[in-house]
């Protein structure tokens, strides 16, 4: 119910920041208007612009959560014994494994270098 308010809220601002793109556009194009009042027409033009496109970007990464939620949920559903297991990220050690470890520092510098290859 919210989500649905939302998205047609979000087209009515949508739908009000074309109209008054459009109308801070035509000013700016304006031959009767001068130079400093088109100047200013023309960045409030590329302000809501900005704006316009932040809005859409925000819906677009709302509705790829919501499919993401939706995805994993069915997921989940269908295989109930994963989700106790689930995958863990392993970072890589900065010091050599224990099976490695050289003697000497000249060795030690020979392997970090190796390691950053």
């Amino acid at each position: 119910m919210m989500s649905k308010w939302r998205q047609s809220e979000r087209h009515n601002m949508i739908a009000a920041l074309r109209d008054l793109i459009d109308e801070a556009s035509r000013m700016a194009k304006s031959k009767r208007a001068p130079a400093s009042e088109r100047i200013r027409w023309t960045r409030l033009a590329g302000q809501l612009i900005w704006y316009k496109d932040a809005i859409l970007r925000s819906m677009s990464l709302e509705s790829m959560e919501n499919e993401m939620f939706v995805i994993k949920k069915e997921v989940f559903e269908k295989k109930p014994e994963q989700n106790l297991h689930q995958a863990t990220c392993t970072q890589p050690s900065l010091s050599p494994p224990r099976d490695q470890k050289p003697k000497s520092r000249d060795k030690v510098r020979e392997f970090r270098a190796y390691q950053l290859r």
